[in-house]
C-alpha cells in the first residue's frame, strides 16, 4: 500500500503503532520561537508526516507548516487553484466559507483551516489576498503559498499525488478531498469538500481534546 492509499483509507492512527522511514523530518523552530519551550512533537510529525517547511499566508505573513499551523491544533488542509477551470475549487471554498461560519467562535480558536496553493509561482500572497476577498476567510482560514518545492513536498507527504504521473501531472485533475484531523490528539481522515457543508462541520465533532 502506498502512501497515498493509506491517508485516502483514513488509516493514519495505524502509523502511531507501525514502524516507518520518513524522508521529511521536523526542521528547527522559527527564531521567533527559539527561546520558547517547545511541546512535543506528534509522531506522525516525528515519523515526517507533516513537514515543517516554511510558507507565507495571504496576510503575507511567514509561517511554518508544522510548528505554527499544525501543531496542536485542528485543522483542515485541502490544495486549490484559482485558476481552476473545472469548477472544483470555487465549490469547496464556498463550502468552507459557510462551514467556518457554522463553526462560529471555534473557527482560529481551536478550528484552523489551511488551504495551500497548487501553482505558488503564480499565486503569490498578494494574489491569494485578493482570491481571498471573494471568499471572506476569518482569522482562522489561511491561504497559503511557498516555494515550489515545499508545497510540492507538503502535497506528496500529505497523500494528495496520484499515482499515475501523466494524470499527477495535470493540475486540473486535483482532488476535491480535504485532510482534518487533530496534531494533538493524533486523529485524522478525509472528507469530501462537495460533500454539504453540515457533513464537512460534522468532522470536527469527534477531535475535540
Amino acid at each position: 500500500m502506498n502512501r497515498r492509499e493509506f491517508f485516502n483509507l483514513g488509516l493514519a492512527p495505524f502509523l502511531l503503532s507501525t514502524s516507518v522511514t520518513a524522508t521529511n523530518t521536523i526542521s528547527a523552530p522559527v527564531a521567533s520561537m527559539a527561546n520558547q519551550p517547545a511541546e512535543p512533537l506528534s509522531r506522525l510529525a516525528k515519523n515526517g508526516f507533516l513537514p515543517n517547511v516554511p510558507l507565507v499566508t495571504h496576510r503575507n505573513q511567514n509561517v511554518r507548516f508544522y510548528d505554527d499551523l499544525v501543531r496542536e491544533k485542528t485543522v483542515l488542509i485541502n490544495f486549490f487553484l484559482i485558476q481552476c477551470s473545472e469548477g472544483r475549487c470555487p465549490l469547496a471554498m464556498a463550502n468552507l466559507r459557510q462551514v467556518q461560519n457554522m463553526l462560529g467562535s471555534r473557527m482560529g480558536k481551536d478550528v484552523f483551516f489551511l488551504s495551500i496553493t497548487l501553482q505558488p509561482l503564480l499565486n503569490t500572497p498578494q494574489a491569494l489576498n485578493k482570491y481571498a476577498e471573494i471568499f471572506k476567510p476569518k482569522p482562522g482560514w489561511d491561504l497559503l503559498t511557498g516555494k515550489p518545492e515545499d508545497v510540492e513536498t507538503l502535497r506528496r507527504t500529505l497523500g494528495f499525488a496520484d499515482a499515475d504521473p501523466e494524470l499527477d501531472n495535470d493540475l486540473q485533475n486535483h482532488t476535491s478531498l480535504a485532510r482534518y484531523g487533530n496534531d494533538k490528539l493524533e486523529r485524522w481522515g478525509m472528507v469530501s469538500l462537495r460533500s454539504s457543508p453540515n457533513n464537512i462541520a460534522s468532522t470536527f465533532k469527534w477531535l475535540t481534546v
